[in-house]
């Protein structure tokens, strides 16, 4: 017996028609699904021990909590050329706020609007490091679900480039005429920055591993040639001792997770280790 939405589709119309297949993500840069994903393996996937004790090494802290972001898929197209995922390069904040801002206020007020009843509040909590002139240490990561060769194109990153992205922002500020100061994540066109996609460096990497790089660094992905799919888990894992992670907004989110836990039958005393609890940030 089917319990899905399929069943109120009418038996007239094809399922196998891809003509009727409701497209989610952000289908050109191969982001499957909403602004985040809660499917039993991808929760899963998240207290995995080796991220947390490389998250805890870099941020000098074992007291962390994981974002909940998405999976990427990037399509094999050398026999498809029109389903190619784009290359592209871009930041998850934006730069000019970053820099400009003189303290962590604006952080403070949108993080504590969030009430994670949007999919979106998860990469509103992603895409905000706060400012330079506080200088808080944020990092990203990805896992490998496949191998990742040259020619499957994937991460790439412009090496070092968190080191003067202060002096790139004050030397591009047309560029925030064109990209907004507010938007928290901006995809930058080749021909606005042809000299960091000249320098840019793709990494290839065997399947299970992470690379992980500082949140200030350009990065992205290379379009995929080849005759296999690119598949990849991203993550953001931060220190839960945080000016911003008031209680009530702590409770807020801790809620948001129970519920969405339920939804794909994952029992938190049962299926999450005592280090994913914390994590998760279910233990109070």
């Amino acid at each position: 017996m089917e319990t899905s939405a399929a069943q109120f589709i009418p038996p007239s119309v094809p399922r196998d028609s891809e003509g009727n297949w409701r497209r989610t993500g952000l289908v050109q840069e191969g982001i499957i699904g909403g602004a985040s994903l809660w499917t039993r393996q991808i929760l899963l996937n998240r207290q995995t021990p080796a991220l947390h004790a490389a998250f805890a090494a870099i941020l000098q802290t074992e007291n962390l909590l994981v974002n909940h972001g998405r999976y990427g898929m990037f399509r094999p197209v050398k026999e498809y050329p029109e389903r190619a995922t784009m290359t592209n390069l871009h930041l998850d904040m934006n730069p000019w706020s970053y820099c400009e801002d003189k303290d962590n206020s604006e952080q403070f007020k949108v993080l504590n609007q969030l009430r994670y009843r949007s999919a979106s509040d998860w990469i509103t909590e992603n895409n905000e490091p706060g400012c330079a002139a506080i200088g808080e240490l944020h990092v990203q990561g990805l896992a490998n679900l496949a191998d990742n060769q040259e020619e499957d194109g994937g991460f790439w990153l412009v090496p070092g480039f968190h080191k003067y992205l202060e002096q790139w922002t004050h030397e591009h500020q047309a560029l925030s005429n064109i990209y907004g100061r507010w938007n928290r994540f901006n995809l930058f066109r080749e021909r606005d920055i042809p000299e960091l996609y000249a320098a840019a460096c793709h990494i290839s990497s065997r399947v299970g591993s992470t690379i992980l790089w500082d949140q200030r660094t350009m990065h992205g992905s290379r379009a995929n040639c080849s005759l296999r799919p690119r598949y990849a888990q991203f993550f953001k894992i931060f220190p839960a001792e945080h000016p911003a992670m008031t209680p009530e907004r702590a409770e807020r989110r801790r809620e948001a997770i129970l519920a969405k836990l339920k939804l794909v039958n994952i029992d938190p005393e049962v299926d999450l280790s005592p280090m994913g609890r914390k994590l998760f940030g279910l233990e109070k």
